[in-house]
């Protein structure tokens, strides 16, 4: 608002600071519940990565639990490097002790850290109010919240693109020589923590210099050369050279095996519904009319960071409808995408009398305090400080030698880290079979199919009844054909070795 209280530097700096503490005290608000309040699998494998880490790096640890450790850190499939999953169990290193909420407090101050990124290229195209609009919607959005808090390398990855972001257009403005190579660097960091950022970035990059003086002339910048290296560098070491096959095999299977759905009308559906009920479709509606008034360069970068969303999300289809933490950038996006239409009202509020620019403050103070409101209730609302206990039990129950096969919740990871168990094989649950049939790989025959799955195995673990009693061939080959060895409070274990007569 344009009075000369508000355009004191020190005023600004005291409410960015505000906003951004506010945003920072939130997420760390019920700060040593369980894990499983997001997306539980994600979170208990970065988990579980960490203590492996933590556990291999410790001299002192006890040498039974470290191979435990180790080995269940192993079992698990490689998405990207576990960077972050290191940095935690550096800090349980310099703690001497496994305290896995510290991740709730470094991804809190990474999405804070991303948000100040997000002001400052908001600052560059509008004013303060319109950016530290753009800013409270980015903190303070209940979704946001509860997703940027979850132990997993997302939260941190989209602090990253900011970041990479800004540096980018830092590097356009001065044409240092180390600006483009702090700007390729952070690009390069970006894609290496998450693959799947190459999208927004490649796009935004592409935009950026097209408006800035066109690709001919940076074709002949040595400048432009080295920042493309090094964005490229680091991702083509890990993903194709690392990684090697199960790269290809995660593209052949979520994308190549599936992108039959990007020609179904069901998909756009649902993936309009997912967008509705994560940030509202009126806010998504509003974004795309914060892109029509935004200034020439401001344009280009927010059509390209949504086109490269589009795209990113036909690349992945079956995890746009299912999984709410693909759609994380999204927040971000609407974030800038929402400054040109604030700073229009911003300028239509400067003629109006005080009081009606008072008005226009409450309504945001209001909205940003129900939005903490809504999230502080979601946390409160949720308690999962049983579990660990309930599944330490079902561990201590399943015999220390023999491989287990199991029907439980998130692929097995719960039993994991709270039971220090690990299973040799997982049976698919309802959603899973969906999935397989989707991309044409569902099993046609169950008896070839269960004995395929169990052999070699001494235990079948079931945990999700639910799922159980939904797979009534699963359920009759097991309760007729095999004894049970231990039953109790949320599992029921049979013993594959000695079938019934």
């Amino acid at each position: 608002m344009t009075v000369s209280w508000y355009s004191r530097r020190d005023v600004q700096a005291v409410l960015l600071a505000v906003v951004v503490l506010l945003g920072f005290g939130i997420r760390i608000f019920d700060l040593t519940d369980p894990p499983l309040d997001f997306h539980p699998t994600r979170q208990l494998r970065s988990a579980i990565l960490a203590r492996s880490f933590y556990y291999q790096w410790n001299p002192a640890a006890d040498p039974v639990l470290r191979e435990k450790a180790v080995n269940m850190g192993n079992s698990l499939e490689v998405y990207e490097p576990p960077i972050l999953e290191g940095l935690v169990a550096g800090v349980y290193l310099a703690s001497g002790q496994e305290i896995w909420w510290v991740s709730r407090i470094l991804n809190a101050l990474f999405w804070c850290t991303g948000g100040l990124a997000l002001f400052s290229i908001a600052r560059r195209y509008t004013g303060f109010f319109a950016s530290l609009t753009g800013l409270a919607f980015y903190l303070y959005l209940p979704f946001s919240i509860i997703a940027s808090r979850s132990f997993q390398p997302d939260p941190w990855m989209v602090m990253w693109l900011l970041l990479a972001i800004d540096a980018l257009l830092r590097w356009m403005d001065t044409s240092r020589w180390k600006d483009a190579v702090f700007a390729g660097l952070l690009a390069g960091i970006t894609v290496l923590i998450k693959m799947v950022t190459v999208f927004p970035l490649v796009f935004i990059w592409a935009a950026v210099i097209l408006t800035k003086g066109g690709l001919k002339s940076r074709f002949k910048n040595g400048q432009f050369y080295t920042a493309v290296v090094l964005a490229a560098v680091p991702s083509v070491i890990f993903y194709l050279f690392n990684l090697g096959s199960r790269s290809s095999d995660f593209f052949s299977f979520w994308t190549v095996a599936l992108s039959h759905l990007v020609l179904e009308s069901n998909f756009y559906a649902d993936w309009l519904v997912m967008l509705h009920n994560q940030f509202a479709l009126s806010n998504i509606l509003l974004s795309m009319l914060g892109i029509t008034l935004a200034r020439r360069e401001f344009k280009a970068v927010l059509a390209a960071g949504w086109t490269g969303y589009f795209i990113y999300g036909l690349f992945f289809p079956y995890q746009m409808v299912t999984h709410e933490y693909y759609h994380l950038i999204v927040i971000p996006l609407i974030g800038l995408s929402l400054t040109p239409v604030v700073e229009m009202i911003n300028i239509g509020l400067s003629t109006q009398h005080w009081s009606w620019r008072a008005a226009a403050a409450g309504v945001l103070v209001l909205s940003s305090a129900y939005c903490l409101y809504v999230s502080r209730s979601v946390l409160v609302a949720t308690n999962y400080a049983s579990e660990p206990l309930a599944w330490k039990k079902i561990g201590d129950a399943i015999p220390a030698e023999g491989k287990v096969i199991a029907l439980t919740s998130e692929y097995g990871n719960r039993l994991m880290y709270y039971g220090w168990r690990g299973i040799a094989g997982y049976w698919p649950d309802s959603g899973d079979l969906r999935l397989f049939s989707m991309a044409g790989s569902a099993p046609t025959d169950f008896e070839s199919y269960f004995k395929d799955k169990t052999a070699g195995m001494d235990y079948f673990l079931v945990t999700m009844f639910s799922q159980f009693d939904a797979q009534p061939d699963l359920k009759n080959e097991l309760t007729t054909k095999y004894p049970v060895l231990s039953e109790g409070d949320g599992y029921i274990l049979f013993d594959l070795r000695n079938p019934l007569k």
